[in-house]
């Protein structure tokens, strides 16, 4: 079923979830528990929207009960340890290859699933703010080494400051995240 327009900003967690389903199931569980509650919030009355988001919820129960015993989907404190360790994982990986120098697609779309992730550890309840900033972070730095290698330049490795232009960029590359199939390496 496609996903309705109004809830277009949900796209990049489900997709996220379809590309962990056989990967890590749980990861793939949370991704779809987000963009339930997400998109219940962004509109559950139109009849497109409502049905899309019913289908979800049903994919949601049947996911729930083939991953019954798995302490990460029955313990709330487990399942957010479990989001939140693989979403830093993902970051330290980006983080590394970038103060490495190593600009590549992978590390881009690691910081940018780093971000999703950290976005979906929401359905556990407030983020902390060493996590809001990592998810900013992450945002931004995809946003940078995506454009920097797409307009052919070298993007500095490392932390560096980030300012305003470079955040509304941001906007950009989460609407249109497909586009960093587009990027070539630099070496």
């Amino acid at each position: 079923m496609a996903l309705p327009a109004q809830l277009k900003a949900i796209q990049h967690h489900l997709r996220t979830a379809q590309e962990h389903d056989k990967r890590d199931p749980v990861v793939a569980y949370y991704c779809r528990l987000y963009a339930m509650q997400t998109g219940m919030k962004l509109d559950s009355k139109t009849p497109e929207c409502r049905k899309f988001l019913v289908k979800l919820m049903d994919q949601l129960e049947t996911m729930k009960k083939e991953l019954g015993d798995n302490d990460s989907i029955n313990q709330e404190v487990v399942g957010n340890a479990h989001i939140e360790n693989y979403a830093l994982k993902m970051f330290l990986y980006a983080d590394n290859e970038d103060r490495a120098g190593r600009f590549h697609k992978n590390m881009i779309k690691s910081f940018y699933s780093a971000s999703l992730l950290l976005d979906v550890l929401s359905v556990f309840g407030e983020l902390s703010e060493e996590n809001i900033q990592h998810r900013k972070y992450a945002r931004w730095k995809a946003t940078y080494i995506h454009n920097c290698l797409k307009n052919g330049e070298t993007p500095q490795a490392g932390p560096i400051g980030m300012d305003e232009d470079e955040e509304a960029d941001q906007e950009t590359l989460l609407q249109k995240p497909e586009t960093l199939g587009e990027v070539q390496r630099v070496d």
